[in-house]
């Protein structure tokens, strides 16, 4: 008969694991770096796509100039602005063009010196007021009373009390 003093429990119990000295084979240096520089790269990767998407369309600038019928026309005596009036406003000279009277002022087209497409509002008895935008198709520029649309660009509402002044031109009041 067996007795519990002649089976060796725990040796039976544990006999099939391997010895806690035993090394282990130890993974090649070359190998991790390897890996870690394909991680670098995968995340690297990812910035840079998200960089670029997140910049939205590419948008095409053009020439101010070719974005007005006004500008198709020679600069003519009321075209002019004195350089006083504009002072150190950052407007090619050349490029202006009246488009209307209002009460608010006298606004032309212009065309900035970094190129620009521009609303240049002279109100009487005060400073020059510039307003500029990117130069590309449906261009939209509005100054108190004045909304000028470069070709392809929207209409203000009529409900709003805008009429039309102009090629591409809409005043209210």
């Amino acid at each position: 008969m067996t007795t519990i003093d002649d089976v060796d429990l725990f040796g039976e119990a544990f006999g099939g694991f391997r010895s806690v000295g035993v090394a282990r084979r130890r993974h090649s240096a070359v190998l991790t770096v390897l890996a870690l520089l394909a991680a670098a790269g995968v995340v690297g990767a990812g910035f840079v796509w998200a960089r670029d998407n997140a910049r939205g369309p590419v948008v095409e600038h053009v020439d101010a100039r070719t974005l007005l019928p006004v500008f198709a026309t020679a600069q003519g005596v009321d075209d002019v602005v004195d350089p006083a009036e504009i002072g150190r406003l950052l407007v090619d000279r050349s490029s202006t063009r009246f488009l209307a009277e209002t009460e608010s002022g006298r606004h032309y087209a212009a065309v900035s010196t970094t190129g620009e497409l521009c609303l240049l509002t002279l109100p009487p008895g005060d400073l020059a007021e510039l307003g500029c935008v990117s130069s590309v198709t449906g261009a939209q520029l509005a100054s108190g009373d004045v909304w000028l649309a470069a070709e392809g660009g929207p209409a203000p509402a009529a409900d709003d009390g805008w009429r039309e002044a102009g090629p591409n031109l809409w005043v209210r009041g």
